[in-house]
């Protein structure tokens, strides 16, 4: 029987958006998908009607860095499909590949973003 490792830290983001995949910086291999339906015993009828609406996929993702054991879920939210729900479980042992580096501070910066500094008169 195959334990599951304890990955200690776990956190979750919900966020409009038409994307289902959104740029956080790191870079993730895809190694699974699964069909997520509703609950099969819906409180009301208009649940039921609902729920061939609401059924969708789950993918999973592993983070691509060599020994980082961070996983990744998406899926879109049951209750409003314009929202996707990321789940990741566990802590990333290395730095971001987009981690720019700004007055010796490092700064998260996706990898889609610019940069600029404002300057004062």
């Amino acid at each position: 029987m195959k334990e599951r490792m304890d990955v200690g830290f776990k956190i979750a983001f919900r966020t409009k958006s038409e994307l289902e995949i959104m740029d956080d910086g790191f870079r993730w291999r895809k190694y699974g998908k699964k069909k997520v339906k509703d609950n099969p015993n819906p409180r009301s009828l208009q649940e039921k009607k609902l729920t061939f609406v609401r059924n969708g996929n789950r993918n999973y993702y592993r983070c691509s860095s060599k020994e980082c054991h961070v996983k990744k879920k998406v899926e879109r939210d049951r209750e409003d499909s314009s929202y996707v729900i990321t789940t990741y479980e566990g802590v990333h042992n290395h730095e971001s590949p987009c981690v720019v580096y700004y007055n010796q501070m490092p700064l998260m910066v996706p990898s889609g973003w610019t940069v600029q500094a404002s300057h004062s008169s």
